[in-house]
Parts: structure tokens; C-alpha cells; sequence
């Protein structure tokens, strides 16, 4: 092997050790410096300056992909320029080669894909608004490798003010509640002025938080559930912040439809964030979703065709709503879809 064959990753985290598994490379480099002078796999970490300096030759490969509003890809890939490294790459230029042991990752695929899907694209996107269109293009140019252009919306996310006010009314339902961050968002957004909050958890390792951000407050119901199309028991994947349904998982969690769950409640707004589940969850309230016509928010970055498909079945269930997308995070992380009915 030449050293212009080698390569080095930048990121040692689980994105990096996934690469690493594809590209076999000399080194890791990585920001933390706690990592310098370690290990990671076998695979030894340095500084990027020093990486760049003990492999001017090697391809650098930027593994590092996780929710940032102030440093994205491109500015990763100039920190490595900086230091003098003449070739680097984002981890997707690497999709076409190594897709066995890349994909599937959140909106990541190759670019192939999106031509084969072109007619649903095209609806999807004539379903927006206008500023959701411009976000459309630039999350579709994105995903075929176009850093370019992107915009992070400056707001809080799933409480934006230019789009509706929160109401002294308000039942606010939150699937994927995690450790209560967004309860707390809403709560701030509301004044702490609203009739009620329903929040659907699965992973037991968050409700303590989700008890103490509570507070005891009897507004607020936790439901130790995911939300989905059908009531089973499945299994849970722990990763963080990024926890989900696979075969895999170590935990065992019940489902619930929240045409169940909600009975008789009549929500007003809904959230979905469970790290693919979307499609699953809206299904199983749509019963209760065209009924009371709550306003949605719904994530749509957590398998590539969530971008359209999930356009697609908010206006099949709401036809008279305008539907929009913001980003709240660089790279196409925390890509949302607002559903406002008339």
C-alpha cells in the first residue's frame, strides 16, 4: 500500500468505528483530546494537526455527523485543510462502495436512490409551502452530497413563533420524550400557561429525568410506551439520544397506538420524534389525528425517504393543511415537518 492509498478518520466515535471497518485506516484523529495517544479498535488517535503531519498523503475521511447549530461537514473538512491535508472527504462519498457496511444510517443513501423515487419527491415537494420548498431542495441536494447552502433555523425547534402561537388550551402530546427537553421547551414557550401534556417514553433510563422535569406537576402523564401502528412487545436498541426499535435491542418495551393511548383526549398539538417510527405512529392515530386535526410536528430525517414519504401521509390525512420544513441542526439533522390544518 502507498501512503496515498491511506487513510485516516476523522471522528473515533461510533460513526468513525463504523468507517474504520470499511477503510481499514492507519489512524484516527479526533478533537477530544483525552482520545490522544489511545486506542480505539486497536486503531491508534492522534490530533488532526499531528495526523495530517504524520500522513500528508493519506485520504482523511470526516466520520463526525451528530447535531450542531455553530460547526457542520464543511467546516470539519476545512479544520483538516487548514492543517495541510490536500484530500479529504465526508463518510458518504464512501456510500457507493461500502454500502454493506454503512447503510442503513438515518437519511443516508446512495445517490441512485433518490432518481428511483423521483415522481414521489416531486409530490412531496409541491405539497409544501414556499419556504418549505426551499428547504426541501436544499435537504434533497444534501442527500446527493451538495454541502452547500444549507440554513439552520435560528428558532427553537417545534415551537416556531412565526408559524403558530401556543394556546392557554393547548394538549400537547410528545412521542419520544427523552429526558424531558422538549417538555421543558414548551413549557417556556407556553408561559406554563396550557391544559395538558401527555408524553409517550419507552426507555427506562430516561424517566428519572423525565420525573424530575415533571415535578410532580398533575398536567403532565408520562406512558412508559413507544407509540406505533399496533400494540406489541418489541425490542429497544439504548444508543442515547438516538435509542430505537430493532431486532437487536437489549430492552424490552411495549407499543400503543395513540388512537388507545389518547381514548377520548383531543389533542392539539402532536410531536413525533422516535428515531424512525414516525410513519408507524401517525398510522395508529389516525383515527384521532383526522378527527381533531391537531397540529404535527414529525421528524423526517431518520430514514432517507421520511423527507417525502412523510409529506405524503400528513396531507393524505389532513388534505387541508399547509405543510412545511425547517432544520434545526447542520447536515440535515433535526429536519422537521410542520403539519398546520385550516
Amino acid at each position: 500500500m502507498t501512503s496515498s492509498d491511506q487513510f485516516v478518520v476523522f471522528g473515533a466515535g461510533n460513526l468513525g468505528r463504523r468507517v474504520a471497518r470499511a477503510v481499514h485506516p492507519v489512524l484516527f484523529c479526533d478533537n477530544n483530546r483525552s482520545l490522544w495517544g489511545s486506542r480505539v479498535e486497536g486503531i491508534p488517535v492522534e490530533s488532526p494537526q499531528s495526523a495530517v503531519q504524520c500522513y500528508p498523503r493519506a485520504t482523511f475521511v470526516v466520520a463526525i455527523w451528530h447535531p450542531s447549530r455553530t460547526e457542520g461537514m464543511l467546516d470539519r473538512i476545512a479544520q483538516l485543510r487548514s492543517f495541510g491535508a490536500p484530500r479529504v472527504i465526508p463518510f458518504f462519498a464512501l456510500l457507493r462502495e461500502h454500502r454493506d457496511t454503512l447503510l442503513p444510517h438515518l437519511l443516508w443513501e446512495q445517490p441512485e436512490y433518490y432518481a428511483g423515487h423521483h415522481k414521489e419527491i416531486e409530490r412531496a415537494r409541491e405539497l409544501l409551502d414556499p419556504q418549505g420548498r426551499e428547504e426541501f431542495d436544499r435537504q434533497v441536494r444534501l442527500r446527493q452530497g451538495d454541502l452547500s447552502g444549507q440554513v439552520i433555523d435560528p428558532g427553537v425547534q417545534y415551537f416556531p413563533d412565526d408559524l403558530f402561537r401556543i394556546k392557554e388550551d393547548e394538549v400537547f402530546v410528545d412521542c419520544g420524550a427523552y429526558n424531558g427537553d422538549t417538555i421543558e421547551d414548551f413549557r417556556r414557550a407556553s408561559h406554563d400557561r396550557f391544559a395538558r401534556i401527555i408524553a409517550f417514553e419507552p426507555d427506562p433510563a430516561n424517566f428519572p429525568s423525565l420525573q424530575r422535569v415533571v415535578a410532580g406537576d398533575q398536567r403532565i402523564s408520562l406512558r412508559p410506551y413507544a407509540t406505533a401502528a399496533r400494540r406489541e412487545t418489541l425490542r429497544l436498541l439504548i444508543d442515547g439520544t438516538g435509542s430505537r426499535i430493532s431486532e437487536t435491542g437489549t430492552c424490552v418495551i411495549e407499543t400503543i397506538t395513540l388512537d388507545e393511548a389518547l381514548g377520548d383526549i383531543a389533542p392539539t398539538y402532536i410531536k413525533l420524534d422516535i428515531e424512525g417510527s414516525e410513519p408507524d405512529a401517525l398510522e395508529g392515530g389516525r383515527r384521532t389525528i383526522t378527527r381533531h386535526r391537531p397540529k404535527l410536528a414529525v421528524c423526517v430525517y431518520h430514514a432517507p425517504n421520511h423527507l417525502w414519504r412523510l409529506p405524503l401521509q400528513l396531507h393524505e390525512m389532513l388534505p387541508d393543511s399547509r405543510l412545511t420544513l425547517r432544520t434545526y441542526n447542520a447536515d440535515g439533522l433535526d429536519c422537521v415537518c410542520y403539519c398546520l390544518p385550516d
